[in-house]
């Protein structure tokens, strides 16, 4: 099995991405609602694409079975690319008015900024025995 730390990673990982979706969605509250709605979305759907990749990920494995891990791995990427296809596919058709531009921003933002985030707030935090 993982490690107890790794399950703490994922979890600040997740966290993070949280509370930087719900700031980027107040700071584009200030675009109006349709910004904040979209923004919302944007960063909802990485948001729920990673969770789901990390409930995969983070599942009890049998450590005699590598293969399977891999697998696994391979699935629950797919499984994230397919939910945000999904997700755009059902926001760009089901959503009017929408902002483009602020939920590619907020979809950029939580995918690719708060890992860094959460990398730097790992580095500071004390570890503990």
């Amino acid at each position: 099995m993982r490690q107890p730390l790794d399950r703490r990673r994922i979890r600040r990982l997740i966290m993070v991405q949280g509370v930087l979706l719900l700031l980027v969605t107040l700071v584009a509250l200030v675009f109006g609602r349709t910004a904040a709605l979209s923004a919302f979305l944007g960063g909802g759907t990485a948001l729920g694409a990673n969770a789901l990749f990390a409930f995969w990920m983070f599942a009890p494995y049998r450590a005699q079975q590598p293969g399977a891990l891999v697998t696994r791995f391979y699935a629950a990427e797919a499984g994230k690319l397919i939910l945000v296809g999904l997700s755009f596919a059902a926001i760009f058709t089901g959503v009017r008015p929408l902002s483009a531009a602020a939920l590619f921003v907020s979809f950029f933002l939580v995918q690719v900024v708060s890992p860094v985030v959460a990398h730097g707030l790992a580095k500071e935090t004390p570890r503990s025995s």
